[in-house]
């Protein structure tokens, strides 16, 4: 049930949950990888941008097409390059480690993997195109780790380079096998714990990670594969050679559909199956006991998502925020506020969440936060999604 992977194009052969939204895609999302992996789709013209430049900056969406055009660069791209700066900020710290391993170069290798968990967190509810259909999100984020498989590279003789990173398992490489390396099994590791083989492990991963980051960066701003920038693929949906998009429609609800299945994964299973369970065993990011931060980042994900932007920025222009609030403002306002509810909630509970699995009351303030979290997923998927198959 916790399988994410088995929605991707020639998944790997395990079971494993891979933090994206993909158990919330759509069936235009289905069709959106077939584009990606090679139906072919001629080079869309530029129309769907031109009119989203075209809108004053103060307007809000005046239809479906403005939204989807204006999402890939208020929204998408913005954060991208955000994970593509830390990243690169993650090698050069990984790097130094490496090059004079101590305790401080670790400390600095191990903040940097944690700022750059923050963008790539955020991305979550617009997980969908080339970061499923390429298999971007499982190279940068599967999960969990597969320990037993991890510990088998670093007791093997091959030499560690990209090309050997890139045959290995999506859950021996990518956030969280780094994460391993870098903080230990228990949250605490030290510079002279590392083989030397570790540390050739761990430099060549931050390398092919920063890679990959780059590469799903480029898919939306250039295009990757001969395939044309999702950018254009989004922004021209409904127009008659997009067959990942054939009506502007099918793009809204991509747009809605990847809010639903980060919601829908954070409360249900993120917070949900760990919270059930009352063990550290099912926590994303046990490791660097970061997991709370996950689940604020991605609760911020959606909302980033919905204003196009920042909360502090308010709804954007042509953001799914301000098509609601064209539609429906009572919707508008009741989404904002349980958005934010869910985030007032998850900064009530005692942090890091990995140290209080067995506290009462620091489990009850999770469960606040899980309920808050469901409220705002139900509200999306009962109330958003519906708006949108009427009047997009």
């Amino acid at each position: 049930m916790f399988s994410k992977k088995v929605l991707r194009i020639a998944p790997q052969l395990q079971i494993s949950r891979v933090s994206s939204v993909a158990r919330g895609i759509s069936i235009t999302s289905a069709l959106a990888m077939c584009l990606l992996i090679g139906t072919g789709c001629q080079e869309a013209s530029k129309s769907g941008t031109e009119a989203n430049q075209e809108q004053s900056t103060n307007a809000p969406a005046q239809s479906g097409q403005t939204l989807v055009a204006a999402f890939p660069e208020q929204v998408v791209i913005p954060t991208y390059e955000r994970l593509v700066t830390q990243s690169e900020k993650m090698v050069t710290a990984v790097d130094a480690f490496v090059a004079n391993p101590s305790d401080s170069a670790l400390k600095a290798a191990q903040e940097a993997w944690t700022e750059a968990r923050v963008p790539w967190e955020q991305s979550e509810a617009f997980a969908f195109g080339p970061a499923t259909s390429l298999g971007y999100d499982g190279d940068l984020d599967d999960w969990p780790v597969n320990e037993t498989d991890v510990t088998a590279v670093i007791k093997d003789t091959k030499p560690i380079n990209l090309e050997f990173v890139s045959s290995l398992q999506t859950t021996q490489k990518g956030f969280h096998t780094l994460e391993l390396l870098l903080f230990g099994a228990e949250n605490n590791k030290k510079a002279a714990d590392f083989s030397p083989r570790e540390r050739e492990y761990l430099k060549t991963l931050a390398a092919a990670f920063d890679q990959t980051a780059k590469a799903l960066k480029q898919s939306w701003t250039e295009g990757v594969q001969g395939k044309p920038a999702y950018k254009t693929v989004l922004a021209t949906a409904g127009e008659k050679d997009n067959t990942a998009y054939p009506t502007k429609k099918a793009a809204v609800e991509e747009v809605v559909q990847g809010i639903i299945g980060c919601l829908d994964e954070v409360g249900n299973e993120k917070i949900g199956v760990p919270l059930k369970a009352k063990t550290t065993d099912d926590l994303e990011s046990r490791f660097s006991h970061t997991s709370l931060a996950d689940f604020k980042n991605n609760v911020q994900s959606a909302q980033i998502a919905y204003l196009g932007g920042t909360a502090t920025e308010g709804p954007q222009q042509n953001s799914l925020s301000a098509w609601v609030a064209k539609n429906n403002p009572e919707l508008d306002t009741q989404v904002q506020k349980e958005l934010e509810a869910a985030l007032t909630a998850l900064e009530a509970v005692p942090d890091p969440v990995e140290k209080n699995m067995t506290d009462a009351a620091a489990l009850a303030k999770l469960k606040t936060a899980q309920e808050a979290v469901l409220t705002s997923f139900a509200t999306f998927e009962g109330k958003v999604l519906p708006l949108v198959k009427e009047k997009a």
